[in-house]
């Protein structure tokens, strides 16, 4: 939430005027793809950013060593499996454009930068334990059936013989026991990247073609007039006003926060999820394993992200032994070589969730040059490729790839209104 401005010294710096520029509010994943798409455009971007300048640099194992980086940093990086031309639903369909795009991107972004984002088509394995489980993944094989997704069902046996490391929770696994024959899905399509990788990797896109940064900078109004946007804002104690010909908000869970000419306070809720790095040397291939609501992501060189959960604890962005526990005791019930396998890392990052699950992708419906992209809840890193190619097409007034009003930000100023 942004602090008040009426606390700090008022000294008030000289506008900076390039209103020709767009701004972007927010230097996460969905900020950063926006301004390099924009950018390659040949648009002229600015990216304003609270963190400091050096936030990207990275020196974990999973490059997770600060605590108060956006979401996209915290993420395990799974892209499950997606079709954009079976898709229907709006969101299935947003997903699977950025499924087909990522391939590009990925390559585009290493031969742009030097750095691999470590994007790999490991597949993934959805295990289950309960009855309930089961179910629910019945009403998931139908879905990816009617999306034309490849899904392979596994015998017991043949789990055992694809997933060794897994042989004592195979062999007491309840669900497995009643039903042999049909044990597990596998699904070749499923991807993992490295979230800081691309991150990175964004960062240097964008310093190559042209976007400016300004960091530790906190927003606090955007006002829009005439043929221009004016952006105030608060940077190291000082007040500043920022001209710019378009602004893109993309605080995360705090986009709601950056101005109250949004409307958007109550949309957006930040949605804490914790993840644990282990290391293992007998996890040496990729892949994914999904058990309900929870996941072992194996990165091929011995490291194993251990996720996640989902808790409403407001902006505290913090990891909690009560959850890391939690978190290494599903580990180690799974596999008993992750029970006192050394721990790497430990992270915590906010997801920005709307009240309908849909993201917000669009210009406000009251102004002709304020735009909002946020509220990608557990897909940030996912629909990167399509909010940031759909954003540059609304913003030079193209056709987008898909119909975008689903996405639209006033019905979510309207959810606002009556939460008021």
């Amino acid at each position: 939430m942004n602090p008040d401005p009426s606390s700090r010294p008022a000294k008030t710096l000289p506008s900076v005027e390039n209103n020709r520029e767009i701004a972007i509010v927010g230097g996460g994943i969905i900020g950063m793809s926006i301004a390099w798409e924009l950018a390659r455009r040949g648009q002229s971007v600015v990216l304003l950013e609270r963190r400091s300048a050096g936030s990207e640099d990275t020196s974990a194992v999973e490059d997770n060593t600060q605590t108060n980086r956006p979401a996209s940093w915290t993420a395990s990086g799974i892209l499950p499996p997606a079709n954009f031309e079976r898709a229907t639903d709006p969101l299935d369909r947003l997903r699977g454009y950025s499924h087909q795009l990522w391939p590009q991107w990925a390559h585009q972004l290493g031969e742009l930068t030097g750095i691999d984002v470590g994007l790999m088509r490991c597949g993934g394995y959805y295990l289950t334990e309960t009855v309930g489980e089961a179910a629910a993944m019945g009403g998931m094989t139908a879905y990816w059936k009617e999306l034309d997704i490849e899904c392979e069902a596994l015998n017991r046996v043949e789990v055992g013989e694809r997933l060794p490391q897994l042989s004592q929770w195979i062999k007491d696994n309840p669900w497995m026991k009643q039903r042999p024959d049909l044990a597990a899905w596998w699904v070749p399509d499923e991807h993992q990247i490295r979230p800081s990788r691309v991150l990175k990797a964004l960062h240097a896109a964008c310093v190559q073609t042209g976007v400016r940064f300004v960091y530790d900078t906190l927003v606090t109004a955007v006002e829009e007039s005439g043929q221009q946007v004016t952006i105030g804002t608060d940077s190291n104690w000082q007040h500043q006003n920022i001209l710019a010909d378009r602004v893109v908000l993309c605080g995360g869970a705090a986009t709601g926060y950056i101005t109250p000419t949004a409307k958007l306070e109550n949309a957006l809720i930040p949605v804490r999820g914790q993840i644990l790095l282990l290391h293992s040397d007998r996890f040496n291939a990729p892949a994914v394993l999904n058990i309900g609501n929870r996941y072992l992501v194996f990165r091929g060189d011995g490291h194993v992200l251990v996720g996640s959960c989902e808790e409403e604890a407001g902006f505290a962005q913090h990891t909690t032994a009560e959850v890391i526990d939690h978190l290494r005791q599903f580990a180690g019930h799974v596999c008993s070589d992750l029970a006192d396998a050394p721990e790497i890392q430990r992270w915590a990052g906010l997801r920005p969730m709307t009240f309908d699950g849909f993201p917000l992708i669009g210009r406000q419906p009251d102004s002709q040059r304020v735009y909002v992209a946020s509220g990608h809840y557990r897909s940030g890193i996912h629909f990167a490729p399509a909010t940031a190619t759909a954003m540059a097409d609304l913003i030079e007034q193209k056709t987008t790839f898909m119909d975008m009003s689903p996405f639209s930000v006033g019905k979510q100023q309207e959810h606002h209104s009556t939460q008021s």
